[in-house]
């Protein structure tokens, strides 16, 4: 009888053990559980767009993002802030302030990525009905080696050129070219000639925008005129006028209006160039 008891005493503890081991193995694995789902988790990689995508960027105001294009000049304020402009979309600029100009060493931004393809990380902005991505430090962009689209040499193009007025909306380009008079829309030759310097995306059909914008668009025609005297290009006379097409060698613009968008505007190597017989009066030119 005292053995069945002591048995009894000792083989209840020993139950009580066999029964809170499950217990304690379902308490460590839902602690791994939650302690896994408390740590943080790598934040979600950006999405990336291409900067031709204007409406895509248009509905994404706000996100963190990595926008990919090809360079089409950088300007500067007189407060120094860098702003860089890109080709096919001139809604987007990406800001550099004046006060983080100094991280970006040893050259400035417009040394360093002038003439290249950029991914630019960070939140997209809408400030005075164009689109943004500030830049604080040169980590943020990231020069893409393959320029996308034939042959952009950008080391070749024009330096920028200034038109002397000749009288009441006349006037002459270094080269010699004359623009003077009006279109059918009543612009002057040389404001007709600067449709061609930015994109109209709703326009119909293909729309030649030069690379460099207003800055160049002058510089490149003059380029092709001098082109055209060296190398005696003949031209294709209609109407009372001399048609060149020139071929520049190089990337000079990209197709826009609507059907460059479709195309995912497409680069342009030659300008094209109408005067009128026997002048340099300058009727149209745009990248063609």
């Amino acid at each position: 009888m005292e053995l069945s008891l002591s048995l009894a005493r000792k083989t209840q503890p020993m139950r009580a053990v066999t029964l809170f081991r499950p217990l304690l193995v379902c308490f460590v694995l839902l602690s791994l559980v939650f302690a896994e789902e408390r740590r943080p988790q790598p934040a979600a990689p950006p999405v990336e767009i291409d900067v031709k995508n204007v409406q895509e960027l248009r509905g994404r105001v706000g996100q963190t993002l990595s926008v990919t294009g090809d360079v089409a000049r950088i300007g500067s304020s007189a407060a120094g802030h860098r702003f860089i402009n890109f080709t096919g979309n001139s809604e987007f600029t990406v800001f550099i302030s004046a006060d983080d100009i100094g991280k970006f060493q040893p050259d400035p931004p417009e040394k360093t990525y002038s003439g290249k393809t950029l991914a630019v990380q960070g939140t997209l902005e809408r400030f005075r009905d164009k689109l943004q991505i500030r830049v604080r430090s040169p980590d943020e962009l990231t020069i893409i080696e393959a320029k996308r689209g034939p042959p952009p040499v950008v080391a070749n193009r024009p330096a920028p050129i200034e038109l002397k007025s000749v009288g009441k909306d006349a006037w002459v380009s270094p080269a010699g070219l004359r623009y003077s008079g009006y279109d059918p829309d009543g612009r002057t030759r040389k404001d007709h000639v600067l449709r061609h310097a930015k994109d109209i995306p709703d326009r119909d059909g293909p729309h030649g925008v030069f690379d460099g914008g207003d800055e160049l668009a002058f510089a490149w025609i003059d380029a092709a005129w001098e082109k055209v005297q060296s190398q005696q290009i003949k031209p294709r006379q209609e109407e009372g006028r001399d048609v060149y097409t020139i071929p520049m060698d190089q990337r000079i613009g990209y197709m826009g209006g609507e059907s460059g968008g479709r195309q995912g505007h497409p680069p342009l190597t030659h300008v094209f160039l109408v005067v009128r017989r026997g002048t340099t009066d300058v009727v149209t030119a745009f990248p063609k």
